[in-house]
């Protein structure tokens, strides 16, 4: 009997794939990979070459050893792949047409054979929009996308089931293939926020702020996303992604000769100050300014006496992810016993597609970025020179060929800007979302999403996302509905009226090779 045990130890996993589970699915841990691929492909009609299977975040490879993989009854793994019958069946001589397929069918037939994600939105269930465009706005942050996507928590506590509730959701945005209703993630995220599960008089759901949703999303996977780095050492991916540590410098203005006090804060985001005492700012950048000094009444510990105090505060760790949150709400009070409400500012304030923060760091990290920044302007000028040499090529290229040159060298110029569009759509996209940590910091950051509110109030009015998908091209999600757009559309997103205007913008770092 001992002998039996030893030469077949059989668990039961649990299996999910796309939106089902399978519990209870036997395993051999002294049999092959391909024994349990098999035994996935009679279960799940996935054949073993299009299987992709996922344990604890990992690929599993062909030849390694289940043994080794600290497999438990219960627990779950990922399969991803498509079934016999989302491809071309030719052998049966039977051909599925697009028209057949079911929309999952077809975003898993997309994602297998050109590794395109359909993109998905989500159903409002009223006064929702908040959560929808956060949840899309979160997307664009591969590594947690991928995080989240390959990783299931156990437990029973709220945090968990929240955890894995947000799983289900990137899961079916990327395999699903039609918008659908986020139930159980709204249903836990009421059980942890009762306050955003208010209602009115008429019972509907009451408008939210996205910026608290955001927030909180982030607040309460925290303490769920611990990792160990290539180094062997223990690191916390919210903080890695999104975590700006400040040096504060309080100084007395009324007495200079006392000591400055330094001190290090941290934060998830840069704040842009619209309403600056009757001066309003038209930019990002003269935003940001704005809310990293400012002025506090605070008593001295030389005098005893109260005075004024400036506190200036300069960016010493950059994060990989920078989130910008434009302060257009603010509390108006009540007139002629009407009561108060959160109002909105619709100030126009301009935002760039590349943002600069070497002018908002410390001297100690300007110097550090001064070295990608001079090897940034080298990289620059040898790019130039080798489109120059490319451009005298492809004059040449044209002769050879016996086609017309162009007199006009603006005209050639642009043929020969059209030749390369999709190899340099390609480079900025690989060096855009390249992996952090390999290059050089310069300070620079690109816009990859912006979630915008329209309407006069807090309370009410709309919530969209605007996604940076490939080059210059942009996803607009609206609840369920999507589009596509250019990022001419996106910049037009500052305000001064009433049509979306940039509430929270989400911005990636640039490191250069």
């Amino acid at each position: 009997m001992d002998q039996i045990e030893e030469e077949h130890k059989i668990i039961q996993l649990e299996i999910k794939y796309t939106t089902e589970i399978h519990k209870n699915v036997p395993i051999d841990l002294n049999g092959t990979v391909l024994k349990f691929q098999e035994t996935l492909q009679e279960l799940l009609k996935v054949p073993v070459e299009k299987q992709k299977i996922m344990i604890k975040g990992s690929l599993l490879k062909k030849d390694q050893d289940l043994t080794k993989l600290n497999l438990k009854n219960g627990q779950q793994i990922m399969v991803m792949g498509a079934r016999e019958e989302h491809l071309l069946n030719l052998k049966q001589g039977k051909k599925i047409f697009e028209e057949d397929l079911t929309p999952e069918q077809k975003a898993i037939l997309l994602k297998e054979k050109a590794g395109i994600v359909l993109p998905i939105g989500l159903v409002n269930q009223g006064n929702t929009c908040y959560m929808n465009a956060s949840i899309q706005i979160l997307r664009r942050v591969n590594e947690l996308n991928d995080y989240v996507k390959n990783n299931t928590k156990q437990g029973q506590g709220p945090s968990v089931k929240f955890f894995n509730a947000l799983k289900d959701v990137f899961q079916k945005l990327e395999l699903k293939g039609e918008a659908f209703k986020p139930y159980n993630f709204l249903d836990v995220f009421f059980q942890l926020y009762p306050e955003f599960g208010q209602r009115d008089n008429q019972m509907q759901l009451k408008q939210q702020d996205a910026d608290e949703c955001f927030q909180n999303i982030l607040q309460t996977i925290q303490p769920l996303t611990a990792y160990e780095n290539e180094e062997g050492k223990q690191k916390n991916l919210i903080q890695d992604l999104f975590e700006i540590e400040l040096q504060s410098t309080i100084e007395n203005q009324d007495i200079p000769d006392e000591p400055k006090k330094v001190g290090i804060e941290r934060g998830r985001k840069l704040m842009c100050i619209i309403d600056n005492q009757s001066r309003p700012v038209s930019t990002l950048v003269e935003g940001i300014t704005v809310s990293l000094e400012e002025q506090m009444q605070k008593i001295s510990e030389i005098d005893q006496q109260n005075h004024i105090y400036k506190k200036t505060q300069r960016i010493s760790k950059l994060p990989s992810y920078l989130l910008c949150q434009m302060v257009r709400f603010y509390w108006k009070q009540g007139v002629q016993g009407k009561e108060g409400v959160k109002a909105k500012i619709l100030r126009n304030v301009a935002f760039p597609k590349i943002l600069e923060l070497y002018d908002f760091c410390t001297p100690e990290l300007q110097q550090l970025l001064q070295a990608g920044r001079d090897y940034e302007k080298k990289k620059l000028l040898e790019m130039a020179a080798k489109e120059t040499d490319e451009l005298e090529q492809f004059k040449k290229d044209l002769e050879a060929s016996g086609k017309m040159v162009p007199d006009d060298t603006r005209e050639i110029y642009k043929q020969f800007k059209a030749k390369k569009l999709q190899e340099e759509i390609k480079n900025h996209d690989d060096q855009l979302y390249r992996k952090h940590g390999y290059g050089l910091d310069t300070g620079n950051y690109e816009l990859i999403g912006v979630l915008t509110h329209t309407g006069r109030e807090a309370d009410s009015g709309h919530y969209m996302a605007w996604v940076h998908h490939s080059g210059d091209n942009w996803i607009w999600y609206d609840d369920d509905k999507t589009a596509e757009r250019k990022i001419e559309h996106i910049l037009d997103l500052r305000g001064g009226g009433d049509w979306h205007m940039g509430y929270y913008l989400l911005y990636r770092k640039l490191e250069i090779e």
